[in-house]
């Protein structure tokens, strides 16, 4: 089919010479199992952009290359964001869909949320309008802030859609609404807003193994 999602991409690490392989061609970022070099897609090559700190072992449940479904849809495990704020550490999974869709698996303290990109909203608020307890409407719908944090991106491993930034703290702000949706605001990229919609999900629902 026309439409089906370019799979299977491996090239060699720019910096060490091991494989590093692409679960989908639409992946623009991998971080190398051996040498921990980031790296991005230059045409059929990888580029080193630098290298990521090892990950903090925070016993996580999960792991690279698990494979699960989500509302009846196949996906794997491909990559993994681990960010530090005040209360310790939590994870952002890179779930690749068989459909070739993507979509982030967050872990933070035994609670889970998978969630998608979505277009983000035309006037997003400011970080410094943004108050725990508080009542937003973002694109369009009515939300309360939950949490405002202060994190900075420690690590990264795996097949990514985007190349980590590995520095600098910035703001992310969880909201919920009444139909149970989770959205963040996710502001680590100077002049754009991220928002993502997901929802709660328990890991005994996702039937992960591997």
């Amino acid at each position: 089919a026309t439409n089906a999602p370019q799979r299977a991409y491996r090239a060699a690490c720019p910096s060490c010479g091991a494989p590093v392989e692409f679960r989908s061609a639409a992946s623009a970022s991998a971080v190398c199992s051996f040498c921990r070099s980031t790296l991005v897609r230059d045409g059929d090559a990888l580029q080193r952009i630098g290298v990521s700190s090892e990950l903090f072992d925070d016993h996580s449940a999960l792991q690279l290359g698990a494979a699960g479904k989500f509302q009846s849809l196949a996906f794997t495990l491909v990559g993994r964001l681990q960010y530090s704020y005040a209360d310790g550490t939590w994870n952002e999974w890179h779930a690749l869909f068989d459909n070739g869709r993507s979509g982030w698996l967050s872990e933070d303290n035994g609670s889970y949320v998978f969630s998608f990109d979505a277009t983000p909203p035309e006037q997003p608020p400011r970080t410094e309008e943004l108050r725990a307890g508080e009542k937003r409407v973002v694109a369009g719908r009515g939300w309360d802030v939950a949490a405002v944090t202060t994190a900075r991106l420690i690590a990264a491993q795996g097949e990514l859609p985007f190349a980590p930034r590995l520095q600098g703290e910035f703001t992310v702000a969880d909201l919920r609404n009444a139909q149970g949706e989770v959205g963040t605001l996710d502001y680590s990229t100077p002049g754009t807003v991220h928002w993502s919609v997901g929802r709660g999900v328990l890991l005994a629902d996702l039937a992960l193994s591997g």
